[in-house]
């Protein structure tokens, strides 16, 4: 085979091109998987309106506590949030469940959830966003025992 034929550059260019697909291979993730849950509710005190506050908490046996700090809802609403985890991210969405048909009086709830999808003793990227107030945020957090962050939600 001579070195200037076009035989020779086709079959180095193949060969190149499986030698940077070798060495160039993308991470292997595991399939999406989805959880829905729902936060008991209790109305907020007084004091706490208005403030959007997401809170989550470590607990020593792998569970996580999610806190949700100023839902503004009608009475009788629920609120769903839906996990999409792939791997240590993980996307949470909080949307009405239940949506009240006679309206009602709007008043400021909190509500929280005990979740076991977060990876336990791994740091885990979360990405928040909330339909019902139209806020969202973006936090690392470390599910090791006691561990807490708090971050505002913002528009």
């Amino acid at each position: 085979m001579d070195f200037t034929s076009v035989e020779f550059y086709t079959i180095a260019f193949f060969v190149a091109m499986a030698l940077v697909g070798f060495f160039v291979r993308q991470k292997k993730t595991t399939p999406a998987a989805s959880v829905i849950s729902s936060l008991d509710l209790v109305p907020a005190p007084q004091h706490g309106e208005g403030k959007s506050v997401l809170r989550l908490v470590a607990h020593g046996d792998g569970k996580v506590t999610i806190e949700r700090e100023g839902l503004l809802l009608c009475d009788g609403e629920t609120v769903n949030l839906i996990a999409t985890i792939i791997d240590d991210k993980i996307t949470i969405q909080e949307k009405k469940g239940k949506i009240s048909a006679f309206g009602g009086r709007e008043s400021f709830y909190n509500g929280h959830v005990d979740v076991t999808f977060f990876l336990e003793n791994n740091k885990n990227y979360l990405r928040y966003e909330s339909s019902v107030a139209g806020q969202w945020c973006k936090l690392a957090f470390l599910n090791s025992p006691g561990n807490k962050v708090e971050k505002d939600l913002s528009y």
